[in-house]
């Protein structure tokens, strides 16, 4: 990764230390222990370089940093074998009250009740059966006469377009 230049630099510093404060204390609140809560709030915030979170609307980046922080807490559970200390859903509604930043979903359900409406017959099935019905893969994939690969990379093309959808609703103006 190139370097930013000199203007890019200044945003870049600011955006970390507006969000490093409080990376770290939503992970802490996740059960992070100190260390590892430091460690993945500097991972938290490279990815966030890297994918140039810096220059989203402020809601969303907070939104992403977030989700990627929760999922390196999780991945760092899941390699040592552990549970979290605290529900992490019940962890995640009490901190979005605080911060009074939660709008309840809603307009993340509103956008992604749009795209379902908006989206392939195909597409909805498929997630239908995944998500709704609770199959796997490998049940899906006799249904359907499909191999479990073909499965796999349907799902995914599927919620890459559901996304894709939801981002370009959530942008638009309200």
């Amino acid at each position: 990764m190139n370097p930013p230049p000199e203007t890019g630099r200044a945003q870049l510093v600011a955006f970390v230390e507006r969000h490093q404060h409080g990376v770290r204390r939503w992970l802490l609140s996740l059960g992070a222990d100190p260390v590892s809560a430091e460690d993945h709030c500097q991972e938290t915030l490279l990815a966030a370089l890297h994918h140039h979170v810096a220059e989203w609307d402020p809601k969303r980046a907070w939104a992403w940093l977030r989700t990627t922080a929760r999922n390196c807490y999780l991945m760092q559970l899941r390699r040592e074998r552990r549970a979290t200390t605290c529900p992490l859903d019940e962890a995640e509604a009490a901190w979005h009250r605080a911060r009074g930043d939660d709008d309840g979903g809603d307009a993340a359900l509103e956008a992604l009740r749009r795209c379902l409406e908006q989206a392939d017959a195909r597409d909805r099935d498929l997630l239908d059966r995944r998500y709704a019905d609770e199959q796997g893969r490998a049940q899906m994939a006799a249904e359907l006469g499909l191999g479990e690969a073909g499965v796999k990379q349907a799902l995914r093309r599927a919620r890459a377009r559901l996304r894709t959808c939801m981002e370009h609703r959530l942008e638009e103006p309200r």
